[in-house]
């Protein structure tokens, strides 16, 4: 329920005297979580002030918020500390902001007014729906706009939109302003692969992809398959046609190392050895994989396993623990989309970590933005790899002597 601006449910809090912020917080507009902002916190539409929200949170003290309320909080951090949406009462701005060690309030403009954040925030969740109608595909390219050249130009078109929704805060900031830009590209990264239809993989990936796939993990070579080179138990078309038709990154970097050249061969054949018959005769480990395609090589040394029949892609069980479980991706365009988005996150966190210029924010760290929110992405493309702390994206993004999920 918004906040009554007869004040019949209740005063305002002194200091909040901007017209239309009062009238969004009554109309109850400000109660969106969008873009990687929530701001559901106010259940009945009342701002808090600052100084209350990080007394709430044992931090003493807040130089620097007098006349603040808090509309929301981000869904990242700003060094280990929880970062907060302020609403400067008398402007109207709003604010990026958390407490330093010393009690001081470090924050960034985020937009020039209420109604321009839901602007802005509104750009960011529709970017994948107006894309498409925006990309000028080349002469005679008669198939779906998706893609790399799709998510490039449904960023350079969202830039464009966000500077529209609100000049004012590029005009106050020199053009670069916290969050904006950083969410945009994530959310446009839906960009990279058409879901698929009944009878084909999860995704439809496009030749383009595998190429930036294997730019980003190499020197771009991609290796496309002879039909004499698959097994005969690959049966599955979808996935033989994306071998032969689309093929697969051939690069060291790659979570996924594909052989260079000769035929691929069952796991069975790959290891003759750990899928000889026991000795007593009772099977032991993953022997049902013996007969799927030994794919390549993945983290931690172990054989991604590919079901000739389904194309499912598995993980074998090098560890003698039964860790990671089997299951890795959906089908062999799941895993290649899952990949791609994952390196281009990582391709974005890095040159966050080798910025050419200096950052000009207090608050808003593109890195640790990156590393909260990564996850979230990677789960929404295969909510199946992240069923249980034994898969292996979970085991993955725990494992601190690895260091962050993206590096």
């Amino acid at each position: 329920m918004g906040l009554d601006e007869s004040g019949e449910a209740g005063r305002w809090p002194t200091g909040l005297t901007d017209g239309e912020s009062r009238a969004l917080l009554a109309s109850g507009e400000l109660s969106w979580c969008y873009a990687y902002l929530d701001l559901r916190t106010m259940s009945d539409g009342r701002p808090e002030a600052v100084g209350d929200r990080f007394a709430g949170l044992g931090v003493e003290g807040c130089e620097g918020g007098e006349g603040l309320f808090v509309l929301g909080e981000a869904l990242y951090s700003s060094g280990r500390e929880d970062v907060v949406v302020l609403l400067d009462g008398a402007s109207g701005a709003v604010y990026l902001a958390c407490p330093d060690g010393n009690g001081l309030l470090r924050r960034d403009l985020l937009a020039s007014s209420p109604r321009a954040l839901i602007a802005l925030m509104m750009v960011v969740e529709s970017i994948t729906l107006c894309a498409a109608g925006d990309y000028e595909r080349a002469e005679g390219d008669d198939g779906a706009p998706y893609g790399p050249a799709t998510v490039d130009a449904a960023v350079r078109l969202g830039l464009r939109e966000l500077r529209e929704a609100d000049p004012e805060l590029w005009e106050r900031t020199g053009g670069r302003p916290a969050h904006w830009e950083s969410a945009l590209l994530v959310r446009a990264l839906a960009w990279g692969a058409e879901p698929g239809k009944a009878g084909d993989t999860s995704f439809v990936i496009g030749p383009d992809l595998v190429e930036d796939l294997a730019e980003l993990t190499g020197d771009g070579t991609v290796r496309r398959f002879r039909p004499d080179e698959l097994p005969d138990r690959l049966v599955h078309g979808p996935t033989r046609r994306l071998l032969t038709d689309v093929g697969l990154p051939v690069s060291g970097r790659c979570a996924l190392a594909v052989p260079s050249d000769g035929p691929l061969v069952t796991m069975a054949e790959r290891h003759s050895d750990d899928f000889a018959p026991a000795d007593d005769g009772e099977s032991e480990g993953r022997r049902h994989q013996g007969e799927y395609v030994a794919l390549g090589r993945w983290m931690y040394d172990l054989d991604v396993a590919l079901d000739g029949a389904t194309g499912r892609i598995e993980l074998s069980d090098e560890f003698d623990d039964d860790r990671p479980a089997p299951y890795l991706h959906r089908d062999l365009g799941t895993l290649l989309h899952v990949l791609w988005t994952y390196e281009r996150l990582r391709a974005e966190r890095r040159r966050w970590s080798r910025p050419v210029d200096p950052s000009p924010w207090a608050v808003f760290r593109p890195r640790e933005f990156l590393d909260d929110i990564t996850e979230g992405v990677l789960r929404a493309l295969d909510p199946l790899a992240w069923a249980t702390e034994d898969h292996f994206w979970p085991i993955r993004a725990d494992d601190c002597h690895m260091g962050e999920l993206l590096e």
